[in-house]
């Protein structure tokens, strides 16, 4: 089991212990890092929907007679003023909500995508040969189009070019020779990123982009220049176009 699949099963599963997750983990320091963060998410987690929230009873017949002429609702009107204490349930509902989010987004493992990508590139190591041979253009533009990916013309050559199921959908992935070695380019039509977000693991580096209404990922081994590996990022978000 490598790191991906680990990650993967316990995504799915956090509570799940086979005898191969305890193997791995046992010799994995990394992997035990993220069982631990996964673990007080789910804790977390657990308490967000532990949160106390008591009913609202509905007034008793006693109560309402006796409630005061101006609080009571006309007939006429209560298509319009029953609105409020609908806003006033939802108002109740969104700090539920807000607690989740914000357990969400402070708590639940950031890396799960440059996790996928160091995992996907790890099970396909003929990628990384170093190469002067370029795949045929027909076969790279099969790759892009099945993605709905528009590559402008007049980049480094392709040495490696696949297209493979990530996250779910078809996703090009692409390598290019440069003088520290293969790079690996990866247009993410399905995915989003708000800044450049950094991948460092396994013995990989690299960054996930903007790119249009997607992201680009590009990935590289170790060693090689990270300024380098930033500036084949820029220039590949500025070189793909996602198709409507």
């Amino acid at each position: 089991m490598n790191h991906a699949e680990l990650r993967e099963a316990l995504l799915a599963e956090p509570t799940r212990r086979s005898p191969e997750i305890d193997a791995h983990l046992a010799g994995c320091a990394e992997c035990q890092a993220f069982a631990a963060e996964l673990g007080r998410f789910e804790a977390r987690l657990g308490r967000a929907f532990g949160i106390p929230v008591p009913p609202r009873p509905l007034p008793t017949r006693a109560e309402f007679e006796a409630a005061p002429a101006a609080t009571v609702t006309p007939i006429g009107a209560a298509a319009r003023v029953r609105r409020v204490p609908v806003w006033f349930a939802l108002a109740a509902t969104g700090v539920v909500a807000a607690v989740l989010v914000a357990t969400l987004l402070t708590v639940y493992p950031r890396n799960a995508l440059a996790t996928a990508l160091v995992g996907h590139v790890i099970n396909e190591p003929a990628s990384w040969t170093v190469t002067d041979a370029a795949v045929p253009p027909e076969s790279v533009a099969y790759v892009l189009k099945r993605s709905g990916v528009v590559l402008a013309k007049g980049g480094a050559p392709i040495t490696y070019a696949q297209s493979c199921m990530f996250r779910g959908w078809y996703v090009p992935h692409l390598v290019v020779q440069t003088s520290a070695g293969p790079v690996t380019v990866m247009p993410l039509r399905h995915e989003h990123v708000a800044q450049p977000t950094a991948i460092d693991e396994s013995g990989y580096h690299g960054v996930i982009v903007p790119a249009g209404t997607g992201a680009v990922a590009v990935l590289s081994k170790s060693g090689t220049d990270p300024k380098a590996v930033e500036a084949l990022a820029a220039e590949a978000a500025r070189s793909i176009r996602f198709a409507d």
